[in-house]
């Protein structure tokens, strides 16, 4: 990696690699699509950090019934739901509009068009609304982002004010299907990405290692070789057919448990490795270890661990 911070994100950046030829999901090309993912997000952690939700949007609305992304659109998919931020959806005869605040709005700015979560008198509800709509603003009374790791990914919290948006499902229906848990584990491969991303710094200083930082290197390639071949198979299953939701779920949590445990160990040992070094004087290493450390936080670590052991067992 370059010793130099990257430029800022522009919508031209993220639209470049939306349009490029990327197999999309339900083809038979699930390794290849995550293996995009992985190699991306070693490069470039914001930008896939971008680049991941508009292929999920995609999918999201292929498995609802939904038209799919314009040739020109750009989607992004909000769907946290943090107890500051409330984004509440009204009928209005046969249309929709969204109030309230939606947090975790990454390219807010460089994206066109989004799927978001919002609240109905039935549930959670899944919407599309097109960014270039009146009415939404930047929250000046929300939080804003204050930490150097993802700063690139342009993460705002947004206020909606009474905007017209389009239902994609019912109340329920996007998580209440196995690509909900598919995508989650295309969000793993870019953890697996970027963790190689970080791993390059060590590759690069292998011929002035010692016995110690060699067996680190070593370390380093065990988890990420293991981890690359787990998520292949994932991949296998997803393409054979069809997954039941509930396997859907647990091989996602599993996939998505490994995955961060990869990332701590990788960080772990190319720190342990090399020293304070590379975090001091390689701007492009520090800057994609905090973008990395940022990302892997939406796994849920001991939550997600504990919803997997609640799921019933079968031979998978």
């Amino acid at each position: 990696m370059s010793s130099s911070p990257r430029s800022p994100l522009t919508s031209d950046d993220v639209r470049q690699h939306v349009a490029r030829s990327w197999p999309l999901p339900g083809g038979g090309q699930t390794a290849r699509r995550w293996s995009a993912l992985a190699d991306l997000a070693a490069r470039d952690l914001p930008l896939a950090k971008l680049v991941e939700p508009h292929h999920d949007a995609a999918a999201i609305l292929a498995d609802l019934g939904a038209p799919a992304p314009g040739p020109d659109e750009t989607w992004a998919v909000w769907a946290a739901e943090p107890p500051f931020a409330v984004l509440e959806a009204t009928p209005q005869g046969d249309a929709w509009t969204l109030r309230g605040t939606k947090a975790f709005c990454s390219g807010a700015s460089l994206v066109t068009h989004a799927l978001v979560t919002a609240r109905t008198d039935r549930g959670s509800r899944l919407f599309a609304v097109d960014l270039a709509a009146g009415g939404i603003t930047t929250d000046d009374g929300a939080p804003t982002w204050a930490g150097p790791g993802m700063s690139r990914a342009d993460t705002s919290c947004l206020a909606f004010d009474d905007v017209a948006a389009r239902p994609v499902g019912g109340a329920g229906d996007y998580t209440d299907r196995p690509g909900f848990w598919l995508g989650a584990i295309g969000i793993a491969a870019c953890w697996i990405g970027g963790a190689r991303g970080v791993a390059a710094t060590l590759e690069a200083a292998g011929p002035r290692l010692d016995g110690h930082g060699r067996a680190h290197l070593g370390a380093v390639r065990a988890a990420l070789l293991t981890a690359g071949l787990a998520l292949d198979a994932a991949a296998d299953l997803a393409d054979q057919g069809p997954l039941p939701l509930e396997r859907a779920e647990r091989l996602a949590h599993a996939l998505r448990a490994q995955a961060a445990g990869v990332v701590e160990s990788v960080v772990s040992h190319v720190g342990r490795a090399l020293g304070p070094g590379p975090l001091a004087f390689d701007a492009a290493h520090a800057e994609h270890v905090h973008d990395l450390q940022v990302f892997v936080r939406q796994h849920h670590a001991e939550r997600d661990l504990e919803r997997l052991g609640t799921l019933e067992v079968h031979d998978d």
